[in-house]
């Protein structure tokens, strides 16, 4: 083969790879969050995953880390601050660390409803709080007027019946190492015992302690019903989620992959207020008929009026900025 020829031929071979790498060159992302596989939470990070692609016709793969494979979730923040993670899911009371006005999304009973809290979201304090976060974080958060919000109410699940706080009296509640909840707690009436999850089997098995507060996934996933038999349905928070994208990502992605990923995001926020309004109907019956647990909905009112005074504890120490708590009450 004469120099000419070989030349010619190298020329095409690199135009046929460069051309086949360029047709199969894609977007890839990673979103991390700290809840179990499967939990759904994971499935609804995984279906958002899997409609970017469709919507971005295979131009954005999205990679799902879940179970804080990523880190903790300082450390993911900081892995989007940094531009080495693209996306993260996770509660937004966390968001507290750097705007204390996140604190009142953990304020037990401040919201009567979700129909409230939806009023707050769509409010210029929110978005403002939101904006706070973005700018010193160097993030954006996506699609905030559709969030996740979780349709599985908090409960109290405890080895006697609990209807009014009163009957909180002499009971030794688990509890996590947080201000709010374990004040808030103690302001109901109940004695609390700090104990990491993973041991509150044990715990409730051997009466370190009496009643444990979560969802009613994560009761049956530790298999607490099983021992303790009465669940009450308490609704002291709501819990919510709006994902959160790399700023240093944002500015890499064309408008149509952004396009495709926010399209995706409202979506799924319809598919997990869905999955977990399912999974509500379906543990509660599975509680009761596997374990033979009592299901008591309790009124709101006695609880509302009984946490009223770790308000002003909680405005005092600064937990949450005076006027936030007066705010979002007005909203009603």
């Amino acid at each position: 083969m004469t120099s000419k020829l070989l030349a010619t031929a190298l020329a095409v071979a690199v135009l046929v790879a460069f051309g086949q790498s360029s047709a199969e060159a894609k977007t890839t992302l990673k979103v991390g969050h700290l809840l179990t596989v499967d939990s759904p939470l994971d499935q609804a990070v995984k279906h958002w995953a899997k409609l970017i692609g469709e919507k971005s016709k295979g131009d954005v793969e999205v990679q799902v880390f879940p179970a804080g494979q990523l880190g903790t979730v300082l450390d993911q923040l900081g892995n989007l601050t940094a531009g080495s993670q693209d996306l993260m899911v996770e509660h937004l009371e966390f968001y507290q660390n750097f705007d204390k006005r996140f604190g009142v999304l953990g304020l037990p009973y401040l919201f009567e409803n979700r129909d409230h809290l939806a009023k707050f979201i769509k409010s210029p304090r929110f978005a403002e709080m939101l904006g706070s976060v973005e700018k010193t974080r160097s993030v954006k958060f996506l699609s905030p007027e559709a969030p996740w919000v979780w349709n599985l109410d908090r409960t109290l699940l405890s080895r006697r019946p609990v209807f009014t706080p009163d009957d909180l009296k002499g009971v030794k509640l688990r509890m996590f190492e947080a201000r709010v909840p374990v004040l808030s707690w103690q302001t109901l009436g109940a004695s609390t015992i700090i104990i990491p999850w993973g041991e509150t089997y044990t715990a409730l098995a051997t009466g370190t302690v009496d009643a444990i507060t979560a969802r009613v996934e994560a009761h049956y996933q530790m298999k607490q019903t099983e021992i303790v038999k009465f669940m009450t349905i308490t609704k002291e928070f709501y819990q919510m989620s709006i994902p959160v994208m790399s700023a240093k990502t944002q500015a890499r992605l064309s408008a149509s992959q952004m396009r495709a990923i926010m399209e995706a995001s409202l979506e799924s926020a319809k598919f997990f207020g869905e999955i977990t309004s399912k999974l509500g109907d379906t543990l509660y019956d599975k509680v009761v008929r596997e374990h033979g647990v009592s299901v008591i909905h309790a009124p709101i009112g006695p609880w509302q009026r009984k946490i009223q005074p770790a308000y002003a504890t909680f405005e005092k120490e600064g937990v949450v900025p005076a006027g936030m708590i007066k705010y979002v009450q007005d909203l009603k």
